[in-house]
């Protein structure tokens, strides 16, 4: 029977000076290091920050999980209008019509996150069982059917937003297992940093 180590039984013999040149959250006798999940849903947020949407910023990473645990990035997408065409910063907003907001989907020139990232792949994932995807928004119907046709098995969202309530009904249906993602190191992560998905948020006052 093997009993788990104390952390930092060594702290009070070195020198002030030294500890001080430390990383100081390492010293925290309750520092946990990140998951393999993560890492991965940190990929997946500042992969967002890549986006052209003036009003969501999404990312997702497709990666899959071997017979080994070890887990291996793919590919990874963001939302935002495809290659060649306009960037909203300089021409506006196609959903923007006569200074109002119009929230038909046929007006967006954004293609999703989820459906970037399976696009985005450079080899094939035949052979490959265990697909999994991290989107910091949850699906919408839309890219769930990409989702599924692709074969991935898990999806792990970060935040919720306001989708077709149907969706993770769907891909349950279709033997997909959706999970919010979320951890106490994610979370205090995203505090520090000021990470919001809904750019909504954002207004200056």
């Amino acid at each position: 029977m093997t009993t788990e180590k104390e952390p930092l039984l060594w702290l009070p013999e070195v020198d002030a000076e030294v500890v001080n040149k430390m990383f100081q959250y390492k010293l925290d006798r309750f520092y946990q290091r990140p998951t393999r999940l993560d890492i991965i849903a940190q990929k997946a947020i500042v992969t967002s920050k890549m986006c052209t949407c003036l009003f969501y910023e999404v990312g997702a990473v497709l990666f899959y999980v071997a017979e080994d645990g070890n887990f291996y990035h793919l590919s990874d997408g963001y939302n935002g209008a495809s290659k060649g065409d306009v960037d909203p910063r300089f021409e506006g907003c196609a959903r923007v019509i006569g200074g109002k907001l119009h929230q038909g989907k046929d007006k967006c020139r954004g293609s999703h996150a989820e459906r970037n990232a399976i696009n985005n792949l450079s080899a094939g994932t035949f052979g490959l069982t265990d697909l999994r995807m991290m989107v910091t928004l949850h699906p919408c119907y839309e890219c769930a059917k990409q989702i599924v046709n692709k074969g991935i098995k898990t999806v792990y969202y970060v935040w919720e937003y306001g989708r077709e309530d149907f969706v993770t009904d769907y891909l349950k249906r279709l033997r997909v297992d959706v999970q919010q993602y979320n951890s106490a190191f994610l979370t205090r992560w995203i505090e520090r940093n000021g990470y919001d998905p809904v750019g909504l948020r954002h207004h200056e006052p």
